[in-house]
């Protein structure tokens, strides 16, 4: 039975366990999850993922990994350390590089550590494990019928962060999903760019929060197509502009001019403040040539593929998704991703309804079990009153809670159901519960897949 009990949960309060500077802006999120007990500070730009939180995580990762399977995109593990010769050979090295960790071993040879490098202003772009995939490409040889090739991985990332801020949203350390694309041209490059970018959709569209796409820039590797995914929060570090008709945006920092959409001509332009959660990106031959990777076309030649990037911020979606939903004393999950579905309350220990909410116990949680699975908590902390328990189930965001109040004593016993979503509270006969919980749970995960 999955206790309450002895989930490991600090709590502390935020005002005694962070420290932050007086003017330093902290979102709603980061101050849940912290108060809660979901994540903690190790250090500034730094955190441990708590059971709960790391839960969440889990079921992300096995949305995102069930979309790529539908795509055929293969699972793959690069190293954390990238050597540092694979971006001279980019000519990257040479950029400004400042935000990545460096590291040179005992043979004085360097090292990025799982870099994540984020240009802004004229070049918006991402870049992280181009070179190291690429190098593995050329360490097979390939031909025309292996093409396209999916390689995705998902790791820890790391950033050096001037200003580390919102919790898991900006952090030094962060989890991320990487997907490197070859084709055999440019023709089936954007195809499979477009088959990515739809997955992409059909993972945000199950994940359940509002998003927004818009077009990104595709100017410094030469690339013809980028795009940009979003969850509207108003403590974004971007801005979108975005047609009201059709829907087109863009991202503010792109230098264009956007006084009327370039689709539909529409000048009802709207701005909406935003977090980035995704970026796609068509690279074209820039890293195939200058790593000389090659494969084997029909004809015998030897060409360069063309390569697609795409990342997804796996920790960084769960930090948003609870700042886009939350109400500011209460996590709101969506559906998809709460670390449990049920919270069941029993009586308080010496209560009147102690020895009927026992008697009952058992058999609720093994039913809703066979509904739910793994999906189900007890609240046994049976010390606390039903009320105050109630009140931190709520601010937990469980979908859905069942307490085994007063009325646990009637003939029939009345066990009262809160759905965290409209606010109700109602009272059922255990049949008539397991059929509610199991219609509403039919309907939601339909919603969602």
């Amino acid at each position: 039975m999955n206790s309450m009990n002895r989930i490991f949960r600090p709590t502390k309060p935020i005002s005694k366990y962070v420290t932050y500077k007086p003017n330093e802006f902290m979102s709603n999120s980061q101050k849940l999850m912290i108060e809660l007990g979901l994540i903690r500070q190790s250090a500034n730009g730094l955190f441990h993922f708590l059971p709960f939180a790391q839960r969440s995580l889990e079921k992300l990762t096995s949305i995102i990994n069930k979309s790529m399977v539908g795509i055929g995109a293969q699972k793959i593990s690069m190293p954390v350390l990238v050597k540092c010769d694979l971006w001279k050979k980019t000519d990257r090295l040479n950029s400004n590089i400042e935000d990545l960790f460096t590291v040179t071993d005992r043979k004085d040879k360097e090292y990025l550590l799982s870099p994540v490098m984020i240009i802004f202003k004229v070049q918006y772009l991402k870049l992280t494990h181009e070179e190291v995939v690429t190098d593995l490409f050329c360490s097979d040889p390939v031909t025309y019928k292996k093409l396209p090739l999916l390689l995705y991985q998902i790791g820890t990332k790391f950033r050096d962060e001037r200003r580390p801020k919102l919790g898991i949203i900006r952090s030094k350390e962060f989890i991320m999903k990487d997907l490197y694309s070859f084709d055999r041209d440019e023709k089936s490059a954007v195809q499979t760019y477009n088959s990515v970018c739809q997955a992409y959709e059909d993972i945000f569209n199950h994940i359940g929060v509002k998003y927004i796409k818009v077009e990104g820039a595709s100017g410094m590797m030469g690339g013809s197509h980028s795009n940009e995914f979003h969850f509207p929060a108003e403590v974004g570090d971007d801005t979108l502009l975005q047609c009201r008709k059709c829907s087109y945006g863009i991202n503010k920092e792109i230098p264009r001019e956007f006084s009327k959409c370039p689709l539909c001509s529409s000048i009802d332009i709207i701005s909406t403040k935003a977090i980035e959660v995704a970026h796609t990106f068509l690279l074209g031959t820039f890293y195939s040539k200058a790593l000389k990777a090659v494969f084997s076309d029909e004809d015998g030649s030897l060409k360069f593929p063309f390569m697609g990037s795409y990342g997804i911020g796996v920790s960084r979606i769960l930090g948003a998704s609870l700042e886009s939903l939350s109400t500011q004393d209460e996590i709101r999950w969506p559906y998809s991703l709460s670390p449990f579905t049920v919270c069941i309350i029993p009586a308080k220990e010496g209560s009147i309804e102690e020895f009927s909410s026992n008697d009952k116990l058992n058999y609720l949680y093994t039913s809703l079990v066979e509904i739910f699975g793994d999906e189900v908590i007890v609240d046994d902390r049976n010390n606390m009153t039903i009320g105050k328990r109630f009140i931190e189930a709520k601010k937990l965001g469980f979908p859905f809670i069942i307490t085994l109040g007063q009325k646990i004593n009637l003939d029939p016993a009345l066990f009262e159901l809160y759905d965290i979503s409209s606010k109700n509270s109602n009272y059922y006969e255990l049949n008539e519960l397991l059929n509610v919980v199991k219609n509403h749970h039919i309907r939601l995960s339909k919603v969602y897949n």
